[in-house]
């Protein structure tokens, strides 16, 4: 059994600062430009739309702030304000997905999916401690013989040292 470390796991500032700075440079020019300059109605819409859109960016990043991942023998919590729980025992469902930002597949970042039968939680790679929170689920998905797809297997292995 993996060991679990008792105080479990946040995003590190390091890796919000830049989602913020995005976030705030964003909606800065967006809502700038509707603020500054008198536009036709076919151009501010579209230019409102994006405002939104960094405005909901900073509140995922908001949320991912907040949530503490907590690991233990009986399941996964992510605390926070899109909180959810969900037991090894109930677990049907693991991906582990990579996005890629280079077309030579260098960059990127992963992302975990767990859910039940009505939860489920997202855990971002930039998560301290992520390879843990992956490799103890990964072993419970196998302890529940749950069916795991094979680019989830492969990113599995790329993230192992």
């Amino acid at each position: 059994m993996i060991p679990l470390p008792g105080s479990g796991f946040r995003y590190p500032m390091r890796a919000l600062s830049l989602d913020y700075a995005a976030a705030a440079a964003g909606l800065a020019c967006s809502l700038g430009l509707l603020g500054l300059v008198r536009l036709a109605a076919p151009v501010a819409w579209p230019l409102a739309g994006v405002a939104a859109l960094f405005l909901v960016y900073f509140g995922r990043t908001v949320c991912r702030q907040l949530t503490h991942i907590a690991l233990d023998e009986t399941g996964i919590r992510a605390q926070g304000p899109l909180g959810a729980a969900i037991r090894w025992d109930d677990l049907r469902l693991l991906r582990l997905d990579y996005y890629s930002t280079r077309a030579d597949r260098e960059g990127g970042w992963m992302q975990l999916k767990l859910g039940d039968a009505r939860r489920t939680i997202r855990i971002d790679s930039d998560l301290d401690g992520f390879a843990l929170v992956v490799e103890r689920s990964m072993q419970a998905a196998g302890d529940r013989g749950l069916a795991l797809e094979a680019a989830t297997l492969a990113n599995f292995q790329a993230l192992r040292p």
